[in-house]
């Protein structure tokens, strides 16, 4: 029998995420949790999540502004500066402080994290976190956009652990508009193993 989902039921499992992550949860979030309905039940029942977090007394009601939103993007953007410094770190070591291009500019109005320049051929590497494959999906569309008709091999490279190099394969599988043939989309710990041989 289908479980019918009370707002007393939904706001336990609100509970139980916030104390395991510590913020109410976001519509993909709430997907993936067990212990919730999906949003887009939530949404036909209860009118969205927005309308219900305000009913069940949260403050925080409307995720994508105010507090919790700047709390995201503080937390995001500090995370991101770490990922890129450690690599960046590695990448010196590998091919040598002169042979690394950090954010460099091209077709007069993008960037790339790093241009590596090797006897082998010349290269660029986006790395980027994303929290779920929902998240990265939309973080791929966005970035191929721009990435079209880069001229050179490109490593999209997936800094969040969680997320697997098969499961990554499976996505680029089964993409509907697949990367060109000059681009891949890689786990940082699958790249960084790869590295020597970009080198050589």
């Amino acid at each position: 029998m289908r479980k019918l989902w009370t707002q007393e039921h939904i706001k336990k499992g609100f509970e139980k995420f916030i104390t395991a992550n510590g913020h109410l949860p976001t519509a993909s979030e709430v997907d993936t949790f067990e212990h919730l309905p999906s949003s887009r039940y939530i949404q036909k029942r209860f009118g969205g999540l927005e309308k219900l977090r305000f009913e069940l007394g949260y403050t925080d009601v409307h995720l994508g502004k105010g507090e919790f939103r700047r709390s995201i993007a503080t937390e995001a953007g500090e995370r991101s500066k770490m990922i890129i410094e450690d690599l960046q770190t590695r990448l010196y070591a590998q091919f040598g402080a002169d042979n690394v291009d950090a954010e460099k500019t091209f077709l007069g109005k993008y960037r790339v994290n790093f241009y590596i320049h090797t006897p082998k051929g010349n290269f660029a590497i986006d790395i980027f976190y994303a929290d779920t494959m929902r998240t990265l999906q939309s973080s791929v569309n966005i970035k191929m956009k721009k990435y079209i008709n880069f001229p050179d091999p490109l490593y999209l490279v997936v800094a969040n652990e969680l997320l697997t190099q098969r499961e990554l394969n499976a996505y680029t599988q089964r993409k509907k508009n697949p990367f060109p043939s000059c681009v891949k989309l890689l786990a940082l710990k699958t790249f960084t193993k790869n590295l020597r041989s970009l080198k050589n």
